[in-house]
């Protein structure tokens, strides 16, 4: 048995931890932001939307007709939920830099949402009260504040960490 055999089984074992902790990511101090962001949208979430509906009103009522809430405020809502709260701390949690590529492109997203449920909800013309209330404006600042602290988190990943690196062929 060659030394270069039992360094083979070495070498397959150190490429699989090489693997596994390129697709990890250290968000240092900006884990308490982040995590201080996901705590402030869920204390939005508990506010009120707009000033005739809460948020469990907008998101449940998707369908019905009990809220004059906009389809983009819906969209904003859900956006929220799901990558700024259920992604967003599953990417503080398991630190993978998919899920963190995913929080930074979701929140950007319910960004962008957020302006256009403000938007349509103060633009909006019926009958009883509908303008973009304390808990809407909270959370749409939030998602703004969050994407701007995931965007340095998934753009500094080295570029050497996203493709395999070449092995070395030798001739012996």
């Amino acid at each position: 048995m060659h030394v270069s055999e039992n360094l083979s089984a070495y070498r397959r074992d150190f490429a699989r931890i090489e693997k596994r902790i390129a697709g990890e990511f250290d968000p240092g101090r900006r884990r308490w932001v982040l995590a201080g962001c996901i705590a402030l949208l869920i204390v939005g979430l508990v506010l009120p939307q707009t000033s005739s509906a809460w948020s469990w009103t907008v998101l449940a009522g998707w369908y019905g007709d009990s809220a004059a809430v906009s389809m983009l405020m819906r969209v904003f809502m859900t956006l929220t939920v799901v990558f700024g709260v259920l992604v967003s701390s599953a990417a503080l949690c398991l630190r993978r830099w998919r899920l963190a590529s995913a929080a930074m492109l979701g929140s950007g997203l319910a960004s962008l949402f957020g302006l256009l449920g403000y938007w349509s909800q103060a633009g909006m013309i019926a009958d009883g009260p509908h303008a973009p209330g304390i808990g809407m404006i909270l959370n749409w600042l939030v998602m703004i504040a969050m994407t701007s602290q995931w965007l340095p988190i998934v753009l500094s990943r080295s570029p050497t960490d996203t493709r395999p690196r070449p092995t070395l062929i030798r001739s012996h």
